[in-house]
């Protein structure tokens, strides 16, 4: 296989210090590029996370491949909602849109959607979905102070069975 490989030292989003990047790769777009197309791998793992466990698509039930087809594209719909709300909150709050919870606006969507569906179109709805938005903007993500300060060590492996004897002497 042919390609380059990219080194750059790069700083963590988490705070932490400079670490070096080794990227092999065959695109042939300008390492700048290359890297900040990279940086965005985290979204898509995040987003496919969320797919997968939060809107609950890791396991379809169906067993017509078209009714797995549109169990999927529910999700889909539901999980794109979720993201939409996420925007519109964000927006109006001046925050990222990556910096609130996924899940947490989720929840909100879930307690509040029966109610603004009662609600007639008018200027009481709209006041509600700006509540609505304004608590979604609460559900903020953690953001840790610093990294741990301990070393990571491994456990040993629990033995379930005594150890085997040798034979006896008589």
């Amino acid at each position: 296989m042919r390609g380059r490989l990219i080194v750059r030292r790069v700083r963590p989003s988490d705070g932490s210090g400079p670490i070096l990047l080794y990227l092999f790769t065959s695109l042939t777009r300008p390492a700048g590029q290359i890297l900040e197309l990279y940086g965005q791998r985290w979204n898509i793992e995040t987003d496919l996370r969320s797919l997968k466990q939060t809107v609950g698509l890791y396991m379809l039930d169906c067993k017509s491949p078209a009714m797995v087809a549109k169990e999927f594209m529910v999700g889909v719909s539901a999980y794109n909602l979720v993201r939409a709300v996420m925007q519109a909150a964000a927006r109006s709050a001046n925050l990222p849109p990556r910096s609130l919870s996924f899940s947490g606006t989720q929840d909100v969507l879930n307690a509040w959607l029966p109610y603004l569906a009662t609600l007639p179109e008018g200027p009481l709805h709209q006041a509600e979905l700006r509540r609505m938005l304004r608590a979604v903007a609460q559900c903020r993500l953690y953001q840790r102070k610093k990294a741990t300060s301990y070393p990571r060590a491994s456990w040993g492996r629990p033995r379930v069975f005594p150890s085997r004897k040798g034979p006896e002497k008589p």
